[in-house]
C-alpha cells in the first residue's frame, strides 16, 4: 500500500511536469504516456528503498504502540523473527532495485532521450496546438492554426520566412486542412482551397497561386542508431560507468551504489526505530526515523551533485556516510541487548 501510494505522488509529479512540456509545446503530445510511463523507473531509484523503510517502520510501530509485539514475545516468539521477515523483504527490494540501477534506469533514460531527440528532427503535425504560432524546428517556417480538432484544420497560415535554393518567401492561407500519413510512413498535411502568396515588397514581383487541394509531404529523418553512446552519464550501466574514470561517471556510479545499499542499510536501521511504547505519540517513533532517512539522501544527493563538479571525491564519502549508517545501526540494534544492559548497568552504578 505505501509503495503504490508513493508511486501515485511521484507519478503525478511526473505527469505535471510532462504535461507542462506538452503544453509549451517542447514535446508532442503523443509523447506523454510513453515518457510518463519509461519515467517509472527514475521514480523507482528513490521509491523502493523508502518504501520498505516506510512499511517496516509503521508495521512495526503499530505492532508495539498496540502491545501486540509485547504479547508475541510474551508467547514464545522470538526477536529474530523480526530481522528474518525484514530480510526476506530486503532481499527482494535489493534484487529490484539492483536491476533497476545496473539495467532498467539507463535503458529508460536512453529510450527517453531517443523519443525526444526524434520528435525535435521528425515533428509530428498531430502535435500542432491550436491558436498559437509556432516555428519549425528548423526555423524556415511560422505555422498558425486556430483549431485543431484530431487530424482536422480550420483557418491555416504559414509564412515561409527563410526559403532555400534562391526561392521568395511566400505564404499560404487555407480555410481548411487535414493531416495524415501514407503507406511509406511520410506525413501528409492536405489544405482546401488554399490561397499562396508569393514574393518580396521590395521587388514588388508578387505571385498569387489558387489551390483547390494543397499537398505537402514531410518525409522522416532517421535517428543515428549508432548514437547510443551517450551525452548523459544516467544512459551507463554500472560497469561502464566504473570503467570510464571521469568526474560525473565516478559521482553517478557511487550514487548508484548508495542507492542499492541503502536497501538493507535503511532496513536494519528502521527495526530498532520503530519500538515504542502505547504511551509515546506517534510522531515521537516516526519523526527521529524519518529525520535520519532524510539526512542520508540529502547527504548522498549533496555528494553526487559536489563531485560531478569535481569539489570532493566521492569514493571517500561514500564510504564515510555508510560506515557511519552502519555502525549507528549496530548500536541501536544492539542497544537493549543483554550485554548493552550490563554495561549500561555498571556505567549508572559507578
Amino acid at each position: 500500500a505505501i509503495l503504490f501510494i508513493l508511486l501515485l505522488i511521484f507519478f503525478s509529479q511526473k505527469l505535471i511536469r510532462i504535461l507542462s512540456s506538452a503544453i509549451e509545446g517542447n514535446i508532442p503530445r503523443d509523447l506523454i504516456m510513453p515518457l510518463l510511463v519509461l519515467g517509472v523507473t527514475n521514480m523507482a531509484d528513490l521509491i523502493l528503498p523508502l518504501s520498505l523503510f516506510l512499511g517496516v517502520l509503521v508495521t512495526f510501530g503499530r505492532l508495539y504502540s498496540d502491545s501486540e509485539m509485547v504479547a508475541m514475545h510474551a508467547c514464545g516468539v522470538k526477536k529474530n523473527l523480526n530481522y528474518q521477515v525484514v530480510f526476506f523483504l530486503c532481499i527482494l527490494t535489493c534484487a529490484l532495485t539492483t536491476i533497476n540501477c545496473i539495467w532498467f534506469g539507463p535503458w529508460s533514460s536512453l529510450k527517453q532521450d531517443q523519443l525526444v531527440e526524434n520528435a525535435k528532427i521528425n515533428p509530428s503535425l498531430a502535435g500542432l496546438l491550436a491558436g498559437q504560432f509556432q516555428q519549425t524546428p528548423d526555423g524556415n517556417s511560422v505555422i498558425y492554426i486556430s483549431n485543431v480538432d484530431k487530424n482536422n484544420l480550420e483557418n491555416v497560415f504559414i509564412a515561409k520566412i527563410n526559403p532555400k535554393d534562391n526561392q521568395r518567401p511566400s505564404i499560404i492561407i487555407a480555410n481548411k486542412g487535414k493531416t495524415g500519413n501514407d503507406a511509406q510512413g511520410n506525413q501528409i498535411i492536405t489544405l482546401d482551397d488554399a490561397n499562396r502568396y508569393e514574393g518580396t515588397a521590395q521587388l514588388k514581383d508578387f505571385r498569387i497561386t489558387n489551390f483547390h487541394n494543397y499537398m505537402g509531404i514531410i518525409k522522416p529523418k532517421e535517428l543515428d542508431s549508432n548514437n547510443d553512446e551517450i551525452n548523459d552519464v544516467q544512459q551507463l550501466g554500472l560497469t561502464d560507468l566504473y570503467e570510464t574514470k571521469t568526474i560525473k561517471s565516478e559521482a553517478e556510479f557511487y550514487w548508484r551504489l548508495t542507492l542499492i545499499i541503502s536497501v538493507p542499510l535503511m532496513a536494519f536501521l528502521v527495526i530498532p526505530l520503530s519500538i515504542s511504547n502505547p504511551r509515546q505519540g506517534r510522531l515521537a517513533q516516526i519523526l527521529p526515523a524519518l529525520l535520519l532517512y532524510l539526512v542520508y539522501f540529502l547527504l548522498a544527493s549533496s555528494i553526487k551533485a559536489n563531485a560531478g563538479k569535481g569539489r570532493l571525491d566521492p569514493a571517500l564519502w561514500f564510504y564515510i556516510i555508510n560506515l557511519g549508517y552502519f555502525v549507528l545501526a549496530i548500536i541501536l540494534n544492539c542497544w537493549d541487548n543483554l550485554f548493552m544492559r550490563k554495561i549500561r548497568l555498571k556505567y549508572i552504578a559507578s
